[in-house]
């Protein structure tokens, strides 16, 4: 019996190779489920360290890789939404981020993000 494709980890067959694995996205490159931006306050310390990183050019530094899943169209960001929200705020569309993308649907982030310690929250 073949693997699922929609497994996770499982690479989607329709994906060219060299998308998945780590790399540098740019903050426009990515799409955000809008819950997860509602719930992250703007005032948090998350999101104003976040703020720092990019004002001193430090974020693409910025680790753990932000964890992200590809559709093969749109990269779904699952983990470290201040990072965005921070690019966000401060206009700074290209913004780059150091990713762990692998194959997945944007339900698979919401899912992700849910099982992870802190929810999408992590800075």
């Amino acid at each position: 019996m073949p693997r699922d494709p929609r497994a996770p980890g499982a690479p989607s067959p329709k994906l060219p190779s060299g998308v998945l694995g780590l790399d540098y996205l740019k903050f426009s490159q990515l799409s955000v489920s809008d819950e997860f931006l509602m719930r992250e306050a703007i005032g948090s310390p998350a999101v104003e360290d976040a703020l720092a990183f990019i004002r001193s050019g430090t974020m693409r530094a910025a680790r753990p890789a932000m964890k992200v899943f590809f559709d093969g169209c749109r990269f779904w960001l699952a983990s470290h939404v201040p990072r965005y929200l921070a690019a966000r705020l401060l206009g700074a569309c290209h913004q780059e981020f150091w990713c762990n993308i692998q194959a997945g649907t944007s339900n698979d982030a919401v899912q992700y993000a849910s099982r992870i310690t802190g929810g999408p929250y992590l800075s």
